[in-house]
């Protein structure tokens, strides 16, 4: 279906905000009356209360198994996972002890300070003073706050000897995850991994920007963007921006929690909406005149759905449950997101691919066969020069592999027929480019695409790439 998209005009609240762009989906505001469920739930009669409601006798809760939270219940080890890995090269060989060494060590805690809150600068400062008073105490130290440096105003942190689960579980720390749940609550931070803040900065979101986040949920990154886009400019404070971020999700219950993520921001520039980024519908931007023209962005970010073998750290069952196929089955959905969201490009636009994977078949693969099909009209360009921020180049040769007793495949040539058909075949696409312009394409894949491994500066495993529609 056609769509018309207007940029928002003033509006005092979210909520008048999702009157004038309607959400679809199971469980959204719609014409059905109390239907909905949990906080997404159809709309209300003017003037009705919960308590008036009756209420559903409530369901046994089932225990949670959650034991590969337990510290030392999961044995981190794959030997599939390490040999492929291995085979393609993702660092140097001297490097890898320490690459799966951090992998199977727990993810530091970070948070990012919203500076659209009062007190944001007041918290900057409480957090530096404990920094200062757990230093030289070493019963204390772990509890020492870091800044990072490469991310602007100083308004993100992170605490290197505190593991996720180690604030979750342990007594110790109750106070401090007591501080940082009174201030997520309030909208006062975001607690978010530090590898994911980094696709919002490389995407240089501007006040008067069309933004699309195609992949959205749960919020963070859609949330960070919004809050660049009420950062001062040039030192001075700015009105309210004129541009938008249109948040996107496939799964309608992940939508709804989107929604109630960025509705704590309180900013008039956050639309959701509910569809398949694969198949974004064409918006129509309608003039005074009565003209209407085909809606581009400005900014796009892909941050689509992945393996996440890169995640390990904090999800550590994976290194159980990690199969060769796993990147394999997502390559194709990647490549039509990735496509679909060139296509919705600004001439002159920005749009940042970007996984929590390792594989090169949901990296370089995609950005290479992206490239390759749009020509020279799209162009990998570097990313920002963010002092402190250290990764690893993009790889500019990779291998493909279907099972762990089958042999690896360098071309597309060399697979066997029977791999190259069925559900779960083996695709051109995923090899590296051959062809006119094919060394061009790789070259700059190595060049611009990034690698944050989680050796090189305490991280998760993660992906970016750059890109550009030419002029």
């Amino acid at each position: 279906q056609t769509g018309k998209l207007q940029r928002p005009p003033a509006i005092d609240s979210f909520q008048q905000l999702l009157q004038a762009f309607p959400m679809g989906g199971k469980g959204w505001r719609g014409k059905r009356k109390n239907k909905g469920k949990g906080k997404g739930g159809g709309d209300r009669e003017e003037g009705s209360d919960d308590e008036e409601r009756p209420q559903k006798q409530a369901k046994t809760e089932l225990p949670r198994n959650d034991i590969w939270r337990e510290e030392g219940s999961w044995e981190m080890k794959n030997e599939s996972y390490e040999a492929y890995y291995r085979k393609q090269g993702v660092c140097p060989a001297e490097d890898w002890p320490k690459l799966v060494q951090a992998l199977r060590t727990g993810l530091p805690v970070a948070i990012r300070v919203n500076r659209m809150r009062l007190g944001a600068t007041s918290l900057c400062n409480r957090l530096q003073e404990m920094r200062e008073a757990c230093l030289g105490n070493e019963a204390r130290e772990q509890f020492a706050p870091i800044q990072l440096s490469w991310y602007p105003h100083d308004s993100a942190w992170h605490w290197p000897s505190l593991e996720r689960r180690t604030v979750k579980k342990n007594k110790r720390n109750v106070q401090l995850k007591e501080y940082l749940m009174h201030r997520e609550r309030s909208g006062l931070i975001s607690r978010q991994e530090v590898v994911s803040m980094i696709p919002p900065l490389f995407l240089g979101v501007e006040p008067d920007h069309m933004v699309l986040d195609l992949c959205a949920a749960p919020g963070s990154k859609t949330s960070q963007m919004l809050e660049i886009m009420h950062w001062p400019q040039d030192g001075k404070a700015t009105r309210a921006p004129k541009g938008m971020v249109l948040a996107n999700e496939l799964q309608w219950k992940r939508a709804n929690m989107l929604a109630h993520q960025v509705s704590r921001l309180g900013s008039p520039c956050a639309v959701v909406v509910n569809m398949d980024a694969q198949f974004f519908p064409e918006l129509w931007d309608k003039k005074a005149s009565g003209e209407a023209s085909p809606l581009r962005f400005d900014r796009i970010l892909a941050d689509v759905p992945c393996s996440g073998d890169g995640t390990m750290r904090k999800t550590p069952y994976i290194w159980k449950s990690w199969t060769l196929r796993d990147g394999l089955s997502l390559h194709i959905r990647q490549l039509g997101i990735l496509n679909r969201g060139l296509d919705l490009l600004k001439v002159g636009g920005r749009i940042v691919y970007s996984t929590c994977s390792l594989n090169p078949a949901e990296d370089e693969s995609v950005v290479a066969a992206a490239l390759q099909r749009h020509g020279g009209a799209v162009v990998l360009v570097p990313p920002p020069d963010l002092k402190g921020l250290n990764a690893a180049h993009g790889l500019d040769k990779w291998i493909i592999q279907d099972t762990d007793e089958g042999p690896s495949y360098e071309s597309y040539e060399s697979v066997p027929k029977e791999l190259k058909e069925g559900k779960c075949r083996i695709l051109p696409s995923m090899f590296p480019p051959t062809g006119e312009g094919s060394e061009e394409i790789l070259a700059s894949v190595k060049q611009h695409c990034r690698r944050f491994l989680p050796h090189i500066m305490d991280t998760g495993g993660f992906f970016c790439s750059h890109s550009g529609e030419a002029l």
